[in-house]
């Protein structure tokens, strides 16, 4: 395998916080959710291949790489692309399809505010389309800024108290 025959999804950043997690800038348009094994591409050329043994959405998207050394060497490095198979970046776009999130809960300030019904794309970002619990519908951006988090069936939102009252 060669460089070539890998797709950058994301570089990480150049901290790791006391859990042991790096920030990671996701490339527009891939969702990674889902991802397991990555090639971590140092700006020398140097190649490592690791597992992710977790995802958080807190502020943004950080993760944890199962090797700790590696981990250090990547936020030293500051610009360490994350890099999947062309094959892999296919079937994780396709595993994390819209459908997936369609019929989640909506969770914002803890209570369920509705559903998922839709999701479109505005060529920037997705967006999602909630039916509120009054029956009113509600989108929601797929930025950070709107969405802390998603988990099995919920959908964790946050900030919209005025995209609510439009």
């Amino acid at each position: 395998m060669q460089i070539s025959d890998l797709v950058a999804v994301g570089k990480l950043g150049k901290i790791i916080d006391k859990n042991g997690f790096i920030v990671f800038k996701v490339n527009d348009g891939f969702q990674p959710f889902s991802l397991t094994d990555v090639f971590l591409v140092f700006t020398d050329n140097r190649v490592r291949y690791v597992t992710i043994e977790e995802i958080e959405t807190v502020k943004g998207f950080s993760i944890k790489i199962d090797d700790m050394e590696v981990a250090k060497e990547a936020a030293k490095d500051g610009s360490v692309l994350v890099m999947l198979q062309k094959e892999e970046t296919d079937k994780l776009q396709e595993k994390n399809n819209k459908n997936d999130l369609l019929g989640k809960k909506v969770i914002f300030k803890g209570n369920k505010i509705g559903m998922i019904i839709d999701i479109f794309n505005n060529s920037v970002y997705n967006v999602l389309v909630i039916e509120m619990n009054n029956g009113k519908e509600l989108m929601i951006p797929m930025v950070d800024f709107y969405i802390k988090k998603i988990e099995n069936d919920s959908v964790f939102s946050q900030n919209i108290e005025d995209l609510m009252k439009l």
